[in-house]
């Protein structure tokens, strides 16, 4: 049955394929199609096509741009045309392309504008130089040979353009008594072609085209200039109306000269070409000029012409529809005699198998209802698995850092060294319990389709240069060589850092896993320009893996064999997770006994990714440290710091953590401690503390509350924060920093780091306190580290700094606004702070002014304003005083 079935379609299939011809493909390539004259072109050729059935005309525009000439042309030449038809927009740059395509065996025709070449198969065109001559005759003849005469020409860069101008000067050129000026049309000096018009000093215009003739006798007319006796001469000729024959009928212009368009005699030589008819190479095409002793006739020629292409035209459209009807019907009717003959032997067939079918039906929906039950179960139980890690991740965060934290104190320590490989082992498994906790709170995201990019635009190899030292020590103590290899240093890439730390941590690591002593481990990054992309490769010298291995490294939870443990399976898994988020591609390349190479192509730019992840501000993120190798340099504990007596605020409320934070940080501050909001709140409100160290969940309470709080008092709105908590999301930490935080750091966390952090940030508020705020050498009488002074400073430089602007705020607002008379605050402020009052505020508005200077954002006189001064010129003296310079000297000084 199956072999009559087929020769029934062989039969409809010929039969379908009688009467079908042979068809050419041609390809036309014009420089543009937005004037009437390549319009025409382009209609004389659909015209033609009627009586050449065989032939396929595909078309493009190049818009002008010679580019897009060449890259259409290439186009064309892949989809496989047979003959090319080629209107050069400019000859010098198409004519290589011109003569490859030749040298292939393709067949060229030339139309209207030449190329300096003979390898093409036909020209047809005008002569350009003739009819450039013929108007240069026609004008000597209209002038008697004499008077001025203005050419418009357009860009000679065009062949046609720069031929027309050179016939038409050889002619004037014979008459000393015709004087020639030159203007290039509109687009090129307008004013200038404006005023050479409007001058009314040329007899006779001649122009390009009928359309630059035509614009020109309008732009007389808007200048006022009579054109009644004036010549205004074009080139083209077209039939229709507004085209250059309606106008020279009309007397808008004297005269056209014929510039023939030859579109349907280049579907003619196509034709005789392709059939391997005779044909003539060069076919130059008639011109003659058109003035009101002849256009009557010519126009009405052209009028019964473009009637009988119209009659034509109508003719081919309802020839077109009664063959599409025949060939329609002699298919339907083919398809009825075969459907007729298949239903007879189908139909026994069908009912044949309709019970059987039946039968199958009902046994496949019973076992796809029981595998749609199971399905079910089994998503209900792997998502209450996800959320119970999820959560119990969450929890293992804070114990991990009381494992850590002592574990990294003891390591420091001279008096444990018998037992320093014993913690080393403690602290690695650690840091590897927290590495799986991440990935399972990662793959929880990828997989609830939570996980969220922070796309910003990094510096790629000083990225990569940050990571690889994290292993240096690693490859150091292992005698493995590890470098960076790159083209150039200005590598910008669009990627999320966070996420692509994991990956490349990830791939290094198993690099140095599986590498000897003595092995090699090289990054490369590698800018794929044709692909717009970049390469950035992970090779090593290692092991190797078999083709199993590689078929599956990326699977989740794959192991390999156990020669090659490589741990959970989770990390490789995650980073093609990452990579393909990031629309990029990880591959592999592995030979077994020689290395491994992991390939990630990243595509530059920012295009691929979704607007809503790209960030403006720079991605905050933790990098990855040498936290996670063996073997650190222990620290000198002998060597212990005296504390400086700047006061620090922990509010945590986990009691042993609380506990071993103010025992560390005590080494060096002044430390006091809180459980919850309100009691944070009232320590920092009370005592003013220099910084904040602060969770975020406690005991139920929302972290933010407390920074928020600090932030809107004026008491405390100037100390620094520190976000200390075990909630790593990328929103959290945006969240805090946007509330004004001046650090985040999640759990668990190395000690020495946070030390370091905490005296960096009391340094450089104390530095901005002093320089970029007001740069007062502040002089403490006193080293009492008293509650109240401290509160009074900080109210009393708030509104200092909040009245700068007001020109009368002096001590008498000061003492009314804090509760003291004038002798009371002049005398706390000369204790706590060594200036006057009126000094005090005069030096920080100085201060503020050239500060406000070094902006260069606004003018003397506004600066003045801005820091209290009614007049610049008191200002002016103001600010000599101080500092021994004008305000303009000073800003000339930038």
């Amino acid at each position: 049955m199956q072999r009559l079935i087929f020769i029934f379609f062989l039969i409809l299939s010929w039969k379908s394929l009688i009467g079908q011809q042979t068809n050419y493909k041609i390809g036309f390539s014009q420089p543009l199609m937005a004037d009437e004259w390549r319009k025409t072109m382009y209609n004389e050729m659909q015209r033609q096509l009627i009586f050449h059935e065989d032939i396929e005309l595909i078309f493009r525009d190049a818009d002008t741009k010679t580019s897009t000439q060449i890259t259409q042309i290439l186009e064309m030449v892949e989809l496989g045309i047979d003959l090319l038809i080629v209107s050069p927009n400019e000859a010098a740059p198409l004519t290589p392309i011109i003569e490859s395509i030749y040298d292939q065996g393709i067949p060229v025709i030339i139309l209207d504008r030449r190329i300096p070449s003979n390898k093409y198969t036909a020209y047809i065109g005008a002569d350009n130089q003739l009819i450039g001559s013929e108007g240069g005759k026609y004008l000597v003849r209209l002038l008697q040979g004499k008077g001025r005469v203005l050419e418009i020409y357009e860009s000679l860069r065009i062949t046609a353009f720069a031929d027309r101008h050179q016939g038409f000067r050889s002619v004037i050129e014979q008459y000393p008594s015709l004087e020639v000026d030159s203007v290039k049309a509109i687009a090129k000096g307008e004013e200038k072609y404006r005023q050479m018009i409007g001058s009314n000093e040329y007899q006779a215009v001649f122009a390009p085209t009928d359309v630059a003739a035509k614009f020109a006798v309008d732009v007389a007319k808007e200048e006022g200039v009579s054109t009644e006796n004036s010549f205004f001469i074009g080139i083209d000729a077209l039939p229709g109306e507004g085209n250059g024959l309606d106008l020279v009928e009309r007397g808008i212009l004297t005269a056209t000269i014929l510039y023939p368009t030859g579109g349907d005699v280049a579907i003619d030589v196509a034709s005789k070409i392709l059939n391997g008819e005779k044909y003539d190479k060069e076919n130059t095409l008639q011109t003659l000029v058109i003035d009101s002793t002849n256009v009557a006739i010519i126009q009405t020629q052209a009028r019964k012409i473009l009637k009988q292409q119209s009659d034509i035209l109508s003719l081919a459209d309802k020839l077109g529809v009664i063959q599409r009807v025949f060939k329609t019907q002699r298919t339907l009717t083919y398809l009825f005699a075969a459907t007729m003959i298949l239903s007879i032997i189908m139909t026994a067939f069908v009912l044949k198998s309709l019970t059987e079918k039946r039968r199958i039906n009902k046994e496949l929906q019973l076992k796809n209802d029981q595998i749609t039950e199971y399905a079910s179960k089994a998503e209900e139980a792997t998502q209450a698995k996800f959320r119970f890690f999820t959560n119990i991740s969450h929890e293992f965060r804070t114990p991990l850092t009381l494992i850590k934290a002592p574990i990294e104190e003891m390591l420091n320590s001279k008096d444990t060294g018998a037992f320093k490989r014993d913690l080393n082992l403690v602290k690695r498994n650690t840091m590897r319990l927290l590495r799986l906790v991440n990935q399972i709170m990662d793959f929880r995201k990828i997989d609830s389709a939570s996980m969220s990019l922070r796309i910003g635009e990094h510096e790629l190899i000083p990225f990569l240069e940050e990571i690889l030292y994290s292993f240096e020590k690693l490859a150091k103590n292992k005698g493995v060589a590890i470098k960076l290899i790159y083209d150039e240093d200005d590598s910008k890439l669009w990627f999320d850092a966070s996420m692509m730390d994991k990956v490349f941590f990830n791939l290094l690591s198993n690099a140095f896993k599986f590498t000897r002593e003595g092995g090699e481990i090289y990054v490369r990054v590698e800018k794929d320009n044709f692909n717009d992309q970049v390469k950035i490769s992970v090779e090593d010298s290692g092991t190797g893996m078999n083709e199993e291995q590689v078929v599956h490294i990326f699977d989740r939870f794959y192991q390999g064999d156990q020669h090659r443990s490589l741990g959970t399976g989770i990390g490789l898994s995650l980073s093609k997770e990452i990579v393909e988020l990031h629309q990029g591609i990880i591959k592999v390349e592995s030979v077994l006994g020689r290395g491994t190479r992991f390939d990630i192509l990243l595509k530059k730019g920012n295009q691929h990714f979704n607007a809503s992840s790209i960030v403006s501000e720079r991605a905050i993120y933790e990098r990855t440290t040498d936290s996670f190798f063996d073997d650190l340099e222990s620290h000198d504990e002998n060597e212990k710091p005296t504390p400086d007596g700047s006061n620090v605020l922990i509010i945590e409320d986990n009691e042993e953590l609380r506990a071993f934070l103010q025992r560390k940080i005590n080494l060096n501050h002044q430390v006091r401690g809180a459980s919850n909001v309100s009691e944070g709140l009232e320590i920092a409100k009370d005592e003013v503390p220099d910084l904040i160290i602060c969770d975020l969940m406690l005991n139920n309470e929302s972290g933010f509350e407390i920074i928020s709080a600090l932030k809107e008092d004026l008491r405390t709105s100037h100390i620094p924060i520190i976000i200390l908590t075990a909630k790593s999301d990328q929103k959290e930490k945006l969240k805090g920093i946007k509330m004004g935080a001046d650090d985040y750091i999640t759990k668990p966390f190395d000690m020495a780091l946070l030390l370091e952090r905490i005296n960096t940030l009391l340094a450089n508020r104390q530095k901005l306190r002093e320089h970029y705020l007001h740069e007062l050498p502040i002089e403490q009488k006193t080293n009492s580290g008293s509650k109240i002074d401290k509160r009074f400073v900080s109210e009393f430089t708030a509104l200092v700094e909040q009245n700068l602007s007001n020109p009368d705020f002096g001590v008498n607002e000061l003492g009314k606004e804090m509760g003291l008379s004038r002798m009371q605050l002049y005398r706390k402020v000369k204790a706590l702070l060594g200036y006057s009052v009126n000094d005090y505020i005069t030096s920080v508005r100085l201060k503020k002014a050239k500060h406000l200077i070094l902006q260069d954002e606004y003018t003397i006189s506004e600066i003045a304003h801005a820091v209290g001064y009614s007049t610049p010129s008191y200002f002016s003296t103001a600010f000599k005083n101080q500092f021994g310079i004008s305000p303009s000297e000073f800003k000339s000084q930038l």
